[in-house]
């Protein structure tokens, strides 16, 4: 496996949600609390800047056109071209300052789930949303600290779930013709000093897990057994994707929101985003049907 490398010339102050579409071969990827997001083109080593005018948690593209994303203010619809951001209606905190969206992923079924949180990243107020394709919003789960990253077993029947505040990837009962989950319980329980953060799954089951403050990408078996470190030269690796050609690039996506002015000149690489290539080939995203 190769060492991680610092890829296009662009600095998130808080980069989140990597997103491969094999289509377009085009890479999204968001800064959280600028309310934007970057589009890059591996082939032509192009990257475009596109606002969205709020804090922008995680994005998914539709299979028609356009995108569907979460954003402080709710669910919403983004049309690229036309530039514009339409809050779906019945959309979960729109009038609740105190909360805003963070993680999400569509499911097999092509359903957009996507987590809340605090703004003071402290208090269990986060809640566990899916979005179906016609719009209807159910509530999942909830008394969360940090909802973040989201994936679902290979065989459809598991699906699961970060709280970084809890330290711990969950592991639900799946349904796949309602998108309903029950039976929640711990599948990988990190120490109290480690903070998972968002992640990816392979075609194995295996578990590519940002550790947020650690430095490093630490990678689980289907069984839940650790198999691995990926140690970054940045302190606060944030989430990442599988895409390229063949899937088995690691796209890693950095912060640098925690640190002071004097420590961002001293760590430029801090925000950036990564790649890395690996043995084993990654799940394609999935398109929101609505």
């Amino acid at each position: 496996m190769h060492q991680p490398k610092p890829l296009f010339d662009v600095r998130a102050e808080h980069g989140e949600g990597p997103l491969w579409d094999p289509v377009e071969g085009n890479l999204y990827w968001v800064d959280l609390f600028q309310g934007r997001y970057f589009k890059a083109n591996l082939k032509e080593q192009t990257v475009e800047h596109h606002e969205v005018g709020q804090a922008l948690g995680v994005m998914a593209l539709r299979k028609k056109w356009g995108m569907v994303v979460a954003v402080e203010n709710g669910f919403a619809l983004w049309n690229e071209d036309a530039r514009n951001l339409q809050i779906i209606k019945s959309t979960p905190i729109s009038d609740e300052p105190a909360l805003r969206f963070n993680d999400g992923a569509v499911d097999p079924a092509g359903r957009f789930f996507a987590g809340t949180m605090a703004w003071d990243e402290q208090s269990r107020l986060g809640k566990l949303y899916r979005l179906d394709a016609n719009f209807v919003i159910k509530e999942l789960d909830n008394n969360l600290y940090i909802s973040n990253g989201m994936g679902w077993s290979m065989d459809r029947k598991t699906f699961y779930f970060i709280d970084t505040l809890q330290h711990a990837l969950f592991a639900y009962d799946y349904d796949l013709p309602s998108g309903d989950i029950s039976n929640r319980r711990v599948f990988i329980q990190f120490p109290e000093d480690e903070f998972p953060d968002g992640m990816t799954m392979d075609s194995k089951d295996g578990f590519w897990i940002a550790l947020y403050g650690g430095g490093k990408i630490v990678r689980f078996n289907a069984d839940g057994e650790k198999s691995g470190e990926i140690p970054l030269p940045v302190q606060y690796p944030t989430s990442c994707c599988f895409g390229g050609r063949d899937m088995k690039t690691l796209f890693i996506t950095t912060s640098q929101k925690e640190l002071s002015e004097a420590e961002r000149r001293k760590n430029p690489l801090a925000g950036r985003l990564f790649y890395l290539e690996t043995d084993v080939r990654g799940k394609p995203e999935r398109r929101f049907r609505g």
